[in-house]
């Protein structure tokens, strides 16, 4: 496909790949400004998802998801900052991970190609932006944390991959007592141990005894998970350091599973709800494609299959217990695209690439049409459409396009309101 497009435009194909790299590093500076905007936007608006998440604390008593706002409440009482600006700021850090890693790991692999529709999807880098209060919440953590772990792999030596991996396994419940669901995402961490790395019945024990805090860490998180009580207090101390917030994330801390599973069911209810999650997986799966063989090398090994599989399991028991069904697809989507970066593509000229590695593209190097069909089809599926988190997602026959094509500006104007 290269070859085609190098000699419609007449340039060589090297230039055809210098000019994916140049888009992709400016694409990813205007992306991450843009959500560094959007993170302010909800500081100063005290944005009760966004930012309330990160402000549950420990001032009521130990509760599910409250160890970084007592972090940042703890660090506001110090400085006299108001909590709302640590939250920011932690966003911008696990973000700018994020993003720096998968930039690093994505030129790491020979071409970018196969990975055009992943990187202008509006799920992998653009989640947060197509819909303001979708992201910012603390699976970035998740993110950031599994990024770095896979350059670690990919650039370390193997020795220094172990210890980085042992601490993350250290530091991972504390994650887990940030926000209980990331538990379930700690499979795709032991992935990209397994990957690189001979299992011997050593290694296999040392992992296990380095996830028993994870496990205690998701139990205290079930058992602790929060009264009426705790939730007025909580938001009394936030009043007090002088960044109130009512509603959201906090007054959600106190409902019982059986309230999650009631409002799971009424959206089903919702003649647009799994149609729009089901039209949802098959449009994020086409972006997959490209880079199938990829997913394919790295999780071949029935160990690996099986803790893909303990992540996706246990997705689909949160999707029975909250409505956040487009944040799970999301986290996994992510997951996914990173555990993909493990693998590299073979050396091979550009011009080899859409043969080799992308048969099932080979016919589009034959007319000249399809050029203007491929253009059209990644400006549609970049900008027409979206992941909506949760709760109420808009009807296809409601999409105005052009509502996403300004997400940018609407972002950046929201932030300096």
């Amino acid at each position: 496909m290269i070859a085609y497009v190098s000699k419609l435009l007449k340039l060589p194909d090297e230039s055809i790949e210098k000019l994916l790299n140049k888009f992709f590093l400016y694409f990813l500076l205007l992306t991450f400004i843009t959500t560094v905007a959007g993170a302010y936007a909800s500081y100063v608006k005290h944005h009760k998802w966004n930012v309330g998440d990160w402000l549950i604390n420990y001032q009521g008593g130990l509760v599910r998801r409250g160890l970084s706002g007592e972090l940042f409440y703890t660090l506001s009482q110090i400085t006299h900052i108001n909590p709302g600006f640590f939250a920011f700021l932690f966003q911008i850090v696990f973000y700018g991970v994020f993003f720096v890693f998968s930039y690093k790991l994505l030129k790491r692999q020979h071409t970018l190609l196969p990975y055009i529709l992943l990187i202008v999807s509006p799920f992998i880098f653009n989640f947060q932006i197509n819909n303001l209060g979708a992201g910012y919440r603390k699976e970035i953590i998740f993110f950031a944390i599994l990024a770095y772990t896979v350059y670690a792999a990919k650039t370390y030596e193997h020795s220094v991959f172990k210890k980085i991996f042992y601490i993350m396994l250290l530091l991972y419940p504390a994650v887990i007592l940030t926000h209980e669901m990331l538990a379930v995402y700690l499979p795709y961490l032991l992935v990209v141990y397994v990957y690189v790395t001979k299992i011997t019945v050593k290694e296999a024990v040392k992992v296990t005894l380095l996830l028993m805090p994870s496990v205690i860490a998701f139990l205290i998180a079930i058992r602790y998970s929060g009264t009426s009580l705790q939730v007025e207090q909580i938001f009394a101390s936030l009043t007090k350091v002088d960044y109130s917030i009512t509603g959201g994330a906090i007054q959600w801390l106190d409902k019982p599973t059986s309230f999650g599973v009631n409002k799971v069911l009424l959206s089903i209810k919702n003649e647009h709800y799994l149609l729009y999650y089901s039209h949802i997986i098959i449009l994020s799966i086409l972006a997959y494609i490209p880079i199938r063989n990829n997913i394919t090398c790295v999780i071949k090994g029935k160990l690996t299959t099986l803790l893909v599989l303990l992540s996706f399991i246990g997705s689909l028991v949160l999707c029975v217990v909250a409505i956040d069904w487009g944040r799970f697809i999301y986290i996994n989507l992510i997951a996914l695209f990173l555990l993909s970066l493990l693998y590299t593509q073979p050396t091979l000229k550009p011009s080899e690439y859409c043969y080799q590695e992308i048969k099932s593209l080979k016919n589009y190097c034959k007319n000249k049409i399809n050029i203007y069909i491929t253009v059209f089809f990644l400006v549609f599926y970049s900008q027409f459409w979206h992941i909506d988190h949760c709760c109420s997602p808009i009807p296809y026959s409601q999409v105005n396009g052009l509502l996403y094509l300004k997400p940018y500006g609407k972002i950046i104007r929201e932030a300096f309101r």
